[in-house]
Protein backbone atom coordinates (compact mmCIF):
# COMPACT_ATOMS: atom_id res chain seq x y z
CA UNK A 1 0.00 0.00 0.00
CA UNK A 2 0.90 3.71 -0.77
CA UNK A 3 1.68 5.74 2.35
CA UNK A 4 -0.99 8.06 1.90
CA UNK A 5 -3.94 5.50 1.76
CA UNK A 6 -2.08 3.40 4.44
CA UNK A 7 -2.20 6.79 6.76
CA UNK A 8 -5.97 6.96 6.33
CA UNK A 9 -6.44 3.87 7.27
CA UNK A 10 -4.98 3.67 10.49
CA UNK A 11 -7.30 4.97 12.64
CA UNK A 12 -10.11 2.28 10.93
CA UNK A 13 -6.76 -0.39 11.70
CA UNK A 14 -6.87 0.55 14.81
CA UNK A 15 -10.46 0.33 15.80
CA UNK A 16 -10.44 -3.19 13.90
CA UNK A 17 -12.84 -1.82 11.22
CA UNK A 18 -11.26 -2.89 8.36
CA UNK A 19 -11.50 -6.04 6.60
CA UNK A 20 -8.86 -9.01 6.85
CA UNK A 21 -7.24 -8.43 3.45
CA UNK A 22 -7.08 -4.70 4.59
CA UNK A 23 -5.59 -5.13 7.40
CA UNK A 24 -2.69 -8.27 6.37
CA UNK A 25 -1.72 -5.00 3.43
CA UNK A 26 -1.60 -2.26 6.33
CA UNK A 27 0.62 -4.72 8.74
CA UNK A 28 3.06 -5.47 5.51
CA UNK A 29 3.24 -1.93 5.08
CA UNK A 30 3.83 -0.99 8.86
CA UNK A 31 6.83 -3.38 8.68
CA UNK A 32 8.88 -1.55 6.09
CA UNK A 33 7.61 2.05 6.74
CA UNK A 34 9.31 3.63 9.62
CA UNK A 35 6.71 6.91 9.58
CA UNK A 36 3.26 4.50 9.00
CA UNK A 37 4.60 2.64 12.26
CA UNK A 38 5.12 6.34 14.19
CA UNK A 39 1.84 7.36 13.09
CA UNK A 40 0.67 4.50 14.23
CA UNK A 41 2.04 4.69 17.42
CA UNK A 42 1.19 8.17 18.32
CA UNK A 43 -2.95 7.12 17.18
CA UNK A 44 -2.57 4.66 19.99
CA UNK A 45 -0.94 6.99 22.81
CA UNK A 46 -3.82 9.37 21.62
CA UNK A 47 -6.44 6.49 21.82
CA UNK A 48 -5.09 5.61 25.09
CA UNK A 49 -5.27 9.11 26.57
CA UNK A 50 -9.05 9.35 25.24
CA UNK A 51 -9.54 6.50 26.93
CA UNK A 52 -8.83 7.37 30.23
CA UNK A 53 -10.29 10.62 30.16
CA UNK A 54 -13.43 9.44 29.28
CA UNK A 55 -13.46 6.87 31.71
CA UNK A 56 -12.88 9.74 34.44
CA UNK A 57 -15.94 11.74 35.99
CA UNK A 58 -15.93 15.41 36.59
CA UNK A 59 -15.07 16.52 40.11
CA UNK A 60 -18.69 17.23 42.08
CA UNK A 61 -20.41 20.57 41.56
CA UNK A 62 -18.35 20.75 37.89
CA UNK A 63 -21.72 21.32 36.25
CA UNK A 64 -23.16 24.00 38.64
CA UNK A 65 -19.59 25.79 38.30
CA UNK A 66 -19.94 25.44 33.88
CA UNK A 67 -23.40 26.44 33.81
CA UNK A 68 -23.27 29.69 35.19
CA UNK A 69 -20.40 30.60 33.06
CA UNK A 70 -21.85 29.27 29.61
CA UNK A 71 -24.50 31.96 30.18
CA UNK A 72 -22.15 34.94 31.27
CA UNK A 73 -20.37 34.08 27.84
CA UNK A 74 -23.69 34.33 25.87
CA UNK A 75 -24.19 38.05 27.95
CA UNK A 76 -20.58 38.78 27.02
CA UNK A 77 -21.19 38.97 23.25
CA UNK A 78 -21.41 42.86 22.71
CA UNK A 79 -22.99 45.23 20.02
CA UNK A 80 -20.39 45.24 17.44
CA UNK A 81 -20.27 40.98 17.16
CA UNK A 82 -23.98 41.12 16.89
CA UNK A 83 -23.40 43.87 13.85
CA UNK A 84 -20.33 41.97 11.79
CA UNK A 85 -21.67 38.56 13.00
CA UNK A 86 -21.43 38.03 9.23
CA UNK A 87 -18.04 38.58 9.11
CA UNK A 88 -16.92 36.19 11.57
CA UNK A 89 -18.39 33.19 10.20
CA UNK A 90 -17.76 34.52 6.89
CA UNK A 91 -15.43 31.51 4.36
CA UNK A 92 -13.43 32.15 1.99
CA UNK A 93 -14.84 29.08 -0.12
CA UNK A 94 -12.28 29.54 -3.29
CA UNK A 95 -9.77 26.38 -4.72
CA UNK A 96 -6.38 27.12 -4.73
CA UNK A 97 -6.26 28.63 -8.03
CA UNK A 98 -8.43 31.07 -7.15
CA UNK A 99 -7.13 31.95 -3.77
CA UNK A 100 -3.66 32.70 -5.55
CA UNK A 101 -5.46 34.80 -8.12
CA UNK A 102 -7.18 36.82 -5.43
CA UNK A 103 -3.77 37.03 -4.08
CA UNK A 104 -2.16 38.03 -7.16
CA UNK A 105 -4.99 40.64 -7.75
CA UNK A 106 -4.35 41.92 -4.35
CA UNK A 107 -0.72 42.67 -4.62
CA UNK A 108 -1.08 43.97 -7.89
CA UNK A 109 -3.35 46.99 -7.02
CA UNK A 110 -0.97 47.37 -3.96
CA UNK A 111 1.54 47.60 -6.04
CA UNK A 112 0.12 49.99 -8.31
CA UNK A 113 -0.99 51.96 -5.82
CA UNK A 114 2.16 53.15 -4.38
CA UNK A 115 3.51 52.87 -7.94
CA UNK A 116 1.03 56.03 -8.62
CA UNK A 117 1.38 57.66 -5.27
CA UNK A 118 5.79 57.29 -5.66
CA UNK A 119 5.40 58.94 -9.06
CA UNK A 120 3.06 61.73 -7.97
CA UNK A 121 5.54 62.82 -5.44
CA UNK A 122 8.50 62.31 -7.74
CA UNK A 123 7.32 64.35 -10.02
CA UNK A 124 8.96 68.09 -10.61
CA UNK A 125 6.67 70.63 -9.58
CA UNK A 126 6.35 73.21 -12.75
CA UNK A 127 7.07 76.43 -12.41
CA UNK A 128 5.66 79.41 -14.58
CA UNK A 129 8.75 81.08 -15.34
CA UNK A 130 10.07 77.45 -16.33
CA UNK A 131 6.25 76.71 -18.03
CA UNK A 132 6.73 80.54 -20.22
CA UNK A 133 10.18 79.85 -21.53
CA UNK A 134 9.50 76.30 -22.89
CA UNK A 135 6.03 77.67 -24.55
CA UNK A 136 7.98 80.77 -25.79
CA UNK A 137 10.53 77.88 -27.32
CA UNK A 138 7.47 75.68 -28.95
CA UNK A 139 6.05 78.72 -30.35
CA UNK A 140 9.92 79.81 -32.09
CA UNK A 141 9.86 76.26 -33.40
CA UNK A 142 6.48 76.22 -34.94
CA UNK A 143 7.14 79.46 -36.42
CA UNK A 144 10.03 77.76 -37.75
CA UNK A 145 7.93 75.23 -39.01
CA UNK A 146 5.73 77.39 -40.89
CA UNK A 147 7.87 80.05 -42.76
CA UNK A 148 10.49 77.08 -43.21
CA UNK A 149 10.11 73.86 -43.57
CA UNK A 150 6.21 73.45 -44.31
CA UNK A 151 6.43 75.07 -47.81
CA UNK A 152 9.33 72.74 -48.90
CA UNK A 153 7.72 70.23 -47.65
CA UNK A 154 4.43 71.04 -49.67
CA UNK A 155 6.39 71.62 -52.83
CA UNK A 156 7.74 68.07 -52.85
CA UNK A 157 4.31 66.77 -53.13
Amino acid sequence: MVCKKTSKELSSYLDNEVSLNKRVKIEKHLKGCTNCSYRLEQLKKIHTLTQKALGREPKEGFYERLSPRLEEGEKRIGLKEKLFEWRYNWRLSLSPVGKMAVTISIIAIISLSLLYIWRSVSLPEINIEVFQQEYVRYNGMSSFAEELALPVILEIK
